[in-house]
């Protein structure tokens, strides 16, 4: 597992490790393995709550919603989610001080998640996104950080960055595969998985079942605020104003091969902006590779 760099569409160096890219941040720059089984060794602590998403997948979103369940109230943390981004904080310690129920976040795949929490059965909340969107999504997210050109075509980034090895974290349909597997075995009541589309067309009824899973027990008035306060709008709002976002200036460098600038985090999220920029074409031929990886898995992505 050895670590390499590689030259792509990116802006910034691209760094292998375990076979997939992994994003630039300064923990994984300067030492990729070390973080990484920083991440597998973490303690577990009781009522531990992990996060789990592909980039992309609204897990800003989704974080907000499971701090807010946990605290019982429709009331914002002051920190981000980054500010307990497995991979991403300078200093993996910063999590161990922190009061349980600690709500985690990563992108690291299956094999990579804290060794403790599996054993220990903590829970683990999955968020699946229609990939098209994914990918829309991240390319702007490169964009608006400088990793890529600003005339980089989505096609070119499509098919030079997500479709192939330099998409951060690995393949999308290789990433979900092995949480479905594990879902699958032995790990089913431990996992739930949440469709992106689920939530945004019906919230209510997915935030309740998010809250039955973390065993919170909150009226139809505190669902329906925490709904409200979670919304788009509301959430960019909390993060241009209200929010301690100190932790995004750390995660990266400014150095040479580094992000030029922190991404626009919240920039549409809809479900179907991939139908702006597919074209037909593109998308049949994204649907053939589809068909093609996904042919043994019984994930049912919610395209439309």
């Amino acid at each position: 597992m050895e670590e390499s760099a590689g030259k792509t569409e990116y802006n910034v160096e691209r760094i292998v490790f375990d076979g997939m890219t992994v994003p630039p941040f300064v923990p994984l720059k300067r030492d990729a393995k070390r973080r990484f089984e920083e991440i597998r060794n973490l303690e577990y602590k009781e009522d531990d709550v992990i996060l789990t998403t592909f980039p992309k997948s609204g897990t800003n979103w989704f974080w907000e919603i499971i701090c807010m369940l946990l605290k019982g109230k429709a009331e914002y943390v002051k920190e981000a989610k980054v500010s307990v981004f497995l991979e991403a904080i300078p200093d993996l310690n910063v999590v161990h001080g922190l009061a349980s129920p600690r709500a985690l976040n990563t992108h690291v795949p299956y094999r990579w998640l804290p060794k403790q929490h599996l054993e220990r059965n903590g829970k683990i909340v999955h968020v699946i996104r229609n990939p098209k969107d994914v990918a829309v999504s991240m390319y702007y997210h490169f964009k608006s950080s400088g990793n890529i050109n600003d005339d980089c075509h989505f096609k070119t980034f499509l098919e030079q960055i997500f479709l192939s090895a330099a998409c951060p974290m690995g393949s999308w349909f290789d990433y979900e595969k092995e949480f479905e597997q594990a879902k699958t075995t032995d790990k089913d009541h431990i996992i739930l998985t949440v469709h992106y589309e689920s939530m945004k067309k019906n919230p209510i009824e997915e935030t309740r079942r998010l809250g039955k899973f973390l065993n919170v027990e909150l009226s139809d008035q505190q669902i329906a605020d925490i709904v409200d306060k979670c919304s788009f709008q509301k959430l960019r709002h909390a993060a241009e104003t209200f929010k301690d976002l100190s932790h995004r200036e750390k995660i990266t460098d400014t150095g040479e091969g580094a992000i030029r600038k922190p991404p626009n985090i919240y920039r549409k999220g809809e479900i179907g902006d991939w139908k702006n920029h597919f074209t037909v074409a593109m998308s049949e031929h994204f649907d053939t590779i589809f068909r093609e990886k996904m042919k043994d898995s019984n994930i049912q992505v919610q395209f439309e």
